[in-house]
């Protein structure tokens, strides 16, 4: 490999783990930890804030799926470079650090939200967590056996990555979906309320 990848994992909150370039002996622990109340604390919509985060989660875990896919495409495909294979695991590693970010923050406001947004967030710490597993030993795969990526091994790799952020990004359009569907429902209630709805 011309641009040999190098990993280790960062944890953050209390299951987010994303994946980076660093040297194979570094380590390091990243801490998403909540800082102290302030006035804006008490009004801030952390419910909205959630539903907000799920929308960039579901655009990242889609840009995931188009990266993992391409990925699974290339291990069919023994006389490709592994630079291909590089320039994919450096983009999913990206897609990872973006949606463990978010997950960071989610995972902070998670006592404030809403039942079913702190099911949904566990679902997105679960297959965050797991993608970033998946791009690790992918790019430690890749950088062992740059001329074996088309090994079971490596494909297994790709295929769980294409399957995890399928399912993230299903879960995430189901939920963006509900929330959209809940706000209706709010809205044609308090119509109805009110009297105006004939």
């Amino acid at each position: 490999m011309t641009n040999r990848l190098r990993t280790f994992l960062l944890g953050g909150c209390a299951s987010a783990a994303m994946v980076a370039f660093a040297s194979p002996a570094a380590a390091a622990v990243h801490e998403c930890v909540a800082g102290p109340p302030t006035a804006a604390s008490y009004t801030w919509d952390f419910k909205g804030e959630a539903n907000t985060i799920f929308q960039e989660v579901r655009s990242d875990a889609r840009q995931a799926l188009e990266h993992a896919g391409e990925l699974q495409s290339f291990t069919r495909n023994p006389a490709l470079s592994s630079q291909a294979h590089d320039e994919e695991l450096l983009a999913l590693k990206e897609d990872v650090n973006q949606m463990g970010s978010k997950l960071c923050r989610l995972e902070t406001i998670w006592r404030v939200v809403a039942p079913w947004q702190q099911k949904e967030i566990d679902r997105i710490a679960v297959a965050v967590r797991l993608m970033a597993d998946n791009t690790q030993d992918a790019i430690l795969y890749a950088n062992a056996h740059p001329e074996a990526l088309w090994m079971p091994t490596y494909v297994k790799y790709a295929n769980n990555l294409v399957k995890e952020a399928q399912s993230l990004a299903n879960s995430t359009r189901d939920a963006v979906a509900y929330n959209s569907a809940s706000k209706e429902y709010q809205t044609l209630r308090h119509e109805m309320a009110g009297g105006r709805l004939r």
